[in-house]
């Protein structure tokens, strides 16, 4: 996927995604995830070079549909990201 970063510019990401997921509810369809994701991504503002990447993973869905959110650490005033997306699962 690619997003646009805090300088208005793209940045493409790409690697895997492991999440355990548990049905807390009694319907079945609800569940709830908690794992990471591995990936190289490349930022403008350093020349795209690929970075890897080791993220915590989170999500809650209901059925096929798949709402998931990392965090990405920085430092003060800088960074600090929260990171979303749906997923839809066929």
């Amino acid at each position: 996927m690619a997003f646009k970063d805090s300088f208005n510019k793209w940045e493409p990401i790409g690697g895997y995604g492991w999440e355990k997921t548990w049905r807390p509810l009694t319907d079945q369809n609800f569940h709830l995830g908690l794992g990471y994701t591995l990936g190289v991504t490349a930022r403008d503002n350093w020349n795209y070079i690929p970075i890897p990447v080791n993220l915590p993973l989170a999500s809650i869905g209901y059925g096929p549909a798949t709402f998931q959110m990392t965090y990405i650490p920085g430092t003060y005033n800088n960074g600090n990201v929260y990171f979303a997306w749906a997923r839809f699962q066929f």
